[in-house]
């Protein structure tokens, strides 16, 4: 079996929680059971669902859950309450 990010040959088999993705140990991030794939793109408010953009005003990464979308962007929800105040 081969690790689907570097490719090379997987000893220990990890399966991301996120993606399914199996990878390697050093392609793993233990403390979030998750593949560094996945971990690059979490959302930096929740860190607990992929992000789909980043906030226009901050530009942290946002999952849906944490943003609103305004036209064709997004602006995370403390962004969102600071602009709204």
């Amino acid at each position: 079996m081969y690790c689907e990010i570097c490719g090379k040959k997987i000893r220990k088999v990890k399966r991301c929680k996120m993606c399914g993705r199996i990878v390697c140990e050093s392609d793993f991030d233990e403390v979030k059971k998750i593949c560094k794939i996945c971990s690059l793109t979490l959302c930096e408010l929740c860190e607990k669902q992929l992000a789909i953009g980043y906030c226009q005003r901050c530009e942290k990464l946002v999952c849906e859950d944490c943003s609103v979308k305004i036209n064709a962007g997004y602006l995370c929800k403390n962004c969102y309450a600071y602009l709204e105040r």
